[in-house]
């Protein structure tokens, strides 16, 4: 798998993890050689070695995306470059969020979606422009000082070759992890409308578990994975605000560069609430629909002796009624279906959880109005 091998190029993952999700992946097949202990032995021993050099490779990724912002802050003498410069934070950053969770995206298979890899091997040229992009602009607006040797311009370019790959892939797999969300709730909602509109009762208790599963689904993913977009806006947020705080005095060029950083701060923050939105829209709307009326009268009410007599004006005498394999078969029939509604409720009813930024849950445009109060208060601040 080609985008694999790039993460583990990235150091994001290395081989000793994903050989371990595959072999957690078929641990349902029974080992019957049992008495190839040498050959254990030596297995281990090469699983030692490879494990410190890949533990060893990633931690000198690290090192060289944090020498990155370092070095800058060290030699800076220009002020109006430390927003420029805390913006590479970025690039540690989610290096470290991704290399404590990528094997979650292993865990649910994420990559085994086969329009996922196709959308990531082809984001990787988007990303190779964006560095280009970006060197050509660090050299033009003379971030790098042209006194320096051979040696730290080959590690500087390292660091951001690194750090813009594992820094855009991280953002895109917050969008493509969502938007598969997304995807799972809309197709959930289709069939509820469907079981409406043609009063299907058939397959119904499928469904209930579908919701149980998808209030899983939804668990994990946001608990997993929220703290990406958490990440990505605290850091833009705090580095374009210094840039901003000195504006007026920024050059011509350092002020298009500026506005480069902002426009792609927007794009990626207007996307992911998006589809945030249209994910609590989405499940509020399936909510709202289940315990809509005309969804209980006609899938969830049930009928005893009496409501029957009542309904349909007549008086059934249960003594005369024979017990056989039919009416057993309703009865557990009847039950199952209740059960499955009472359990659905409790499903319900709980508390789902919630996309949240600096704290406040985000399940509707009000909530998105408190995060944009909170960031313009943020900024007069620093004008202070």
């Amino acid at each position: 798998m080609y985008i694999l091998n790039l993460y583990v190029i990235l150091g994001v993952i290395n081989n000793c993890s994903i050989t371990f999700y595959e072999n957690k992946n078929n641990e349902n097949k029974n080992n019957t050689n049992e008495n190839n202990t040498n050959e254990n032995n030596t297995n281990e021993n090469n699983t030692i070695v490879k494990n410190i050099c890949s533990y060893t490779y990633q931690f000198c990724i690290f090192a060289l995306l944090l020498y990155n912002p370092i070095y800058h802050l060290l030699n800076n003498n220009n002020i109006y470059n430390i927003g420029f410069i805390l913006y590479k934070f970025n690039y540690v950053v989610h290096f470290l969020f991704l290399y404590i969770n990528f094997h979650k995206i292993l865990k649910y298979k994420y990559l085994d979606n086969k329009n996922f890899n196709i959308i990531l091997i082809l984001s990787q040229i988007v990303i190779l422009c964006s560095f280009i992009v970006n060197t050509y602009l660090m050299y033009k607006f003379k971030f790098i000082s042209y006194s320096l040797s051979w040696f730290f311009h080959i590690l500087i370019n390292l660091s951001e070759f690194y750090g813009i790959f594992i820094y855009i892939n991280s953002i895109i797999l917050f969008i493509l992890i969502f938007i598969k969300l997304s995807q799972d709730i809309y197709i959930i909602k289709i069939e509820l409308e469907n079981n409406i509109t043609y009063n299907k009762k058939k397959g119904l208790i499928k469904f209930f578990h579908n919701i149980i599963n998808l209030k899983n689904i939804s668990t994990y993913t946001i608990c997993d994975f929220n703290y990406i977009l958490n990440l990505f806006t605290l850091i833009n947020i705090f580095s374009i605000g210094l840039i901003y705080n000195i504006y007026s005095d920024l050059s011509y060029n350092r002020k298009i560069y500026f506005y480069i950083l902002c426009s792609y701060f927007l794009i990626i923050e207007i996307i992911c609430l998006s589809i945030i939105l249209f994910i609590s829209k989405t499940r509020q709307n399936i909510f709202s629909k289940i315990y809509n009326p005309l969804f209980i009268n006609k899938f969830i009410k049930k009928y005893d002796l009496n409501t029957f007599n009542d309904s349909f004006d007549i008086e059934l005498d249960i003594n005369s009624i024979s017990v056989n394999d039919i009416t057993l078969y309703n009865i557990l029939e009847d039950n199952s279906t209740s059960i499955d509604w009472i359990i659905l409720n409790i499903t319900l009813t709980t508390k789902w959880m919630d996309f949240n930024l600096f704290g406040v849950e985000i399940h509707s445009l009000n909530c998105i109005a408190k995060i944009l109060f909170i960031i313009t208060l943020f900024y007069k601040i620093i004008q202070l």
